[in-house]
């Protein structure tokens, strides 16, 4: 009777400070891999309503001098940064420094004048248009574990000629915007964006532990190191050099990280109105709603909310989210380049979230009509390299990309959808007789063009062949011809064998360009190729005469 008392006055907040020892061990058998040998590993931390349950480090930090992970190991959290820096944009227009909607070159006049407005929304949710900055100088001939800083970035932006795509057409991950809001709040608050987190966000939560790490050369004691796998099973430090913050290098534990995430749930720093327009999904020009709140993706687990970001730079792997409808708060760093934090959160939510919470079915209507399934029946190419198949089988549509492989349902008026979600194959299509020649897909990175493979493949010969230039990245590479094959030459790489795809199209090897298109003039000579490859679009190297 006494305990029952004393459990009806105790205050809620209170009652979840540690997990039932058989939780426990579960959670310590997910993360059984990193408790043996000398191996990188993870730091883990869970909080319910605030209140810190459980915190453990699994593995080593350095293997050098056999130091392992603790809950207080400081680790460099990669993309995971993000938020704090759509969270300083909010800060400063609550000062009423700036405004979300003010064209960026407002405060950046070395940004080109692309004949479009880009706004600080655009950047915050990646609609920018703008060309991400480590493909571009992966592009140019560097190296991600060269040194990189924020100057380095300026430079190539302020050459740059063309964007992606229109601002607010699209959706395309871009660390470029980042950087860019890491020198608005310099120039508006007149702080680096070191120093304005550390006073308006790090302090008041009492995050001792946290800082943008701005320099590279400084040490941080108690800090992890990175690490891959090689290929004879051997680790091997995975070298991160950046001197780059906004986009990347935030430096903290994953305490205090769960100070930061609690801090989402009761405005503490901010206020109430503030966090809650952190969570206010993106709109495309179109209308279609983002699930890419500020910096935050908003998605379900289990039918149940869950709100995060995660992070990857060198060997560093992190993650950090919370299932708002039952308080949990889970965060998961790793500084082993192999590591799934998502898998291990997720892993972690099975044994708190218990049941899956019941969600409404939406009932997709299969298309059933043979003659008219089998008249989309061919092999397609879009001009950014995607390829895809629609095939028949057993009365059934499917999709096939290198993907996987999913049925369609009809949605109505020349739209079929994957019943996996997601994709609609849309209408505005041509017909050559019972032959689909040309279609579109719909997907939250906009709208995309397909058309049907040649019969025949385009011959290759040597009309490929020669030396190409970028301006903006200030880059040549060399189109060579060997056995038949075109190869792809750079003083700084290997030379590389393209493969082709579909008529003047080519993948590669290299993640930078590993799509290729070229451009022909009026007379069908070649005279440049662009590339359209991950978070850069339509960057044209021109053949040298």
């Amino acid at each position: 009777m006494k305990k029952l008392l004393l459990l009806l006055l105790t205050p809620l907040g209170l009652l979840a400070q540690s997990l039932p020892d058989s939780t426990v061990n579960k959670i310590n058998g997910i993360f059984s891999f990193f408790a043996a040998g000398n191996r990188p590993g993870c730091a883990v931390a869970i909080a319910r309503h605030g209140q810190v349950v459980f915190s453990k480090g699994y593995g080593l930090a350095n293997l050098e001098y056999n130091i392992p992970n603790t809950a207080n190991t400081i680790f460099h959290i990669a993309s995971e940064s993000k938020q704090y820096v759509a969270f300083c944009m909010l800060l400063l227009e609550k000062e009423g420094k700036l405004s979300l909607d003010d064209d960026i070159r407002k405060y950046l006049e070395y940004v080109p004048d692309f004949g479009k407005k880009i706004t600080i929304r655009h950047l915050i949710y990646h609609t920018s248009g703008l060309r991400d900055q480590w493909q571009l100088l992966a592009n140019a001939g560097w190296q991600l574990d060269d040194v990189i800083t924020q100057e380095h970035v300026i430079k190539l932006i302020a050459k740059q000629q063309a964007l992606n795509f229109t601002p607010g057409d699209e959706w395309m991950y871009c660390n470029t915007g980042y950087t860019l809001m890491a020198e608005i709040v310099k120039k508006v608050s007149g702080l680096s964006l070191r120093d304005y987190t550390q006073k308006n966000i790090f302090e008041p939560l009492g995050m001792k532990d946290t800082h943008f790490h701005d320099n590279y050369t400084e040490i941080v004691p108690g800090r992890s190191y990175s690490y891959n796998l090689r290929g004879d099973g051997k680790y091997q430090h995975a070298v991160l050099s950046y001197s780059i913050v906004g986009a990347t290098s935030l430096f903290t534990t994953v305490l205090d990280e769960l100070k930061w995430v609690n801090n989402l749930n009761t405005g503490t720093v901010g206020g109430k109105d503030l966090v809650e327009k952190m969570l206010q999904p993106g709109v495309l020009n179109d209308g279609r709603k983002l699930n890419y709140a500020f910096a935050l993706n908003l998605g379900k687990y289990k039918g149940w909310q869950q709100i995060g970001h995660g992070g990857s730079d060198a060997g560093y792997r992190t993650y950090a989210c919370r299932f708002p409808e039952q308080g949990w708060e889970i965060v998961v760093f790793s500084n082993y380049g192999m590591a799934n934090p998502v898998g291990f959160t997720n892993q972690i939510a099975d044994l708190l979230l218990g049941a899956s919470k019941p969600e409404p079915k939406d009932e997709e209507v299969y298309i059933t009509d043979s003659v008219a399934l089998k008249r989309f029946v061919g092999k397609y190419y879009g001009e950014r390299g995607d390829r895809l198949e629609l095939f028949f089988k057993e009365g059934k549509l499917y999709r096939r990309s290198p993907e996987a492989v999913v049925q369609l349902a009809d949605k109505g008026n020349d739209r079929y959808k994957m019943a996996t979600g997601g994709v609609i194959i849309a209408g505005k299509q041509s017909w050559q007789g019972d032959s689909l020649l040309h279609w579109q897909v719909e997907t939250a990175n906009g709208v995309l063009s397909f058309q049907r493979q040649p019969a025949v493949a385009q011959p290759v010969t040597e009309e490929f062949t020669g030396r190409y230039y970028n301006e903006e990245t200030e880059a040549y590479y060399t189109i060579g011809f060997n056995a038949g094959k075109l190869t792809l030459g750079h003083r700084k790489f290997a030379n590389a064998d393209l493969t082709y795809i579909a008529p003047d199209q080519f993948t590669g090897p290299h993640w930078w360009m590993s799509h290729i298109r070229f451009i022909r003039d009026k007379r069908n000579k070649i005279i440049a190729f662009e590339v359209n490859a991950g978070r850069v679009q339509h960057l044209r190297y021109g053949k040298v005469k």
